[in-house]
């Protein structure tokens, strides 16, 4: 079980912030974490014309990983721009 907890602290970035817990702790904050990152990844994702259902499975796994490559990775051009441009003048 120390072994999983590992894994997931590394994957969900807590193990190199120095959080320090014990073994069912960590892999109950990793997943709520994770869990919570998840989604978010997937909007981030969308906005910048990525797949959100692709984005956010691997936000589950990868954690704030995913959420810093989304952040870091160039939005695609699309025809339409987001958001609209305004026509009020």
């Amino acid at each position: 079980m120390q072994t999983l907890a590992t894994i997931m602290g590394f994957a969900s970035g807590f193990a190199l912030a120095g959080y320090h817990e014990t073994a069912a702790g960590m892999i109950a904050t990793s997943l709520a974490v994770d869990a919570s990152l998840a989604p978010l990844t997937g909007v981030i994702a969308s906005r910048r014309g990525r797949s959100a259902a692709l984005w956010s499975l691997l936000g589950f796994p990868l954690g704030v990983w995913a959420l810093t490559a989304i952040l870091l990775l160039r939005p695609r051009s699309t025809e339409e721009s987001f958001p609209p441009p305004s026509n009020a003048a």
